[in-house]
């Protein structure tokens, strides 16, 4: 009696199998097309990623605009050297309030707050101010600037293959992320 049964079990389930291992193996290989994305770059980054992509298929990729919108600072200095920069540190310190660097291009100097308008910085410089913080100011670290999105709306396993040495140095270290 085990034969029987054993028999016929395997017997059916190569057939089962069989017929249905046929439509997955032809599917298995040719994944479904993925949506994927990188960004936000900047117009020069943009540009780098126009002259890499150009060698994809046509209609495979775009890049939409999104702007970059820009940020504010309550910002301490320019300071005369890097004496005066530590003193104005110990001062901080003293009262208990971070600060971290501005940037090459405000340096010396020290950042107390960066924000996404200039309303908040004011805001912010002013709950400074309640702290004893006198000698700050509001500045516009970075200026609204056009920003780009890489969008790869169906990548498909071919073009995955080529994305990795076409567009990888060019993405200027951001990486390819399903879409939202």
């Amino acid at each position: 009696a085990p034969a029987g049964p054993a028999s016929s079990a395997p017997a059916s389930a190569p057939a089962t199998s069989g017929a249905a291992s046929s439509p997955a193996t032809a599917a298995a290989p040719a994944e479904p097309p993925a949506c994927l994305q990188a960004g936000v770059f900047d117009a020069r980054q943009a540009d780098a990623l126009r002259q890499a992509a150009a060698v994809l298929p046509e209609g495979s990729w775009t890049l939409e605009p999104t702007p970059i919108t820009g940020r504010w600072m309550v910002y301490m200095g320019r300071f005369p050297d890097e004496e005066a920069v530590a003193k104005k540190r110990a001062e901080l310190r003293a009262l208990k309030i971070p600060y971290d660097r501005p940037g090459a291009a405000l340096e010396p100097g020290l950042s107390l707050g960066r924000f996404s308008t200039e309303e908040a910085a004011q805001r912010g410089m002013a709950l400074l101010a309640n702290q004893g913080v006198r000698t700050a100011r509001v500045v516009q670290e970075r200026a609204d600037a056009p920003g780009f999105m890489l969008r790869l709306p169906a990548v498909n396993d071919a073009l995955r293959t080529r994305l990795d040495t076409t567009l990888q140095p060019a993405l200027a270290g951001k990486t390819l992320r399903p879409c939202a």
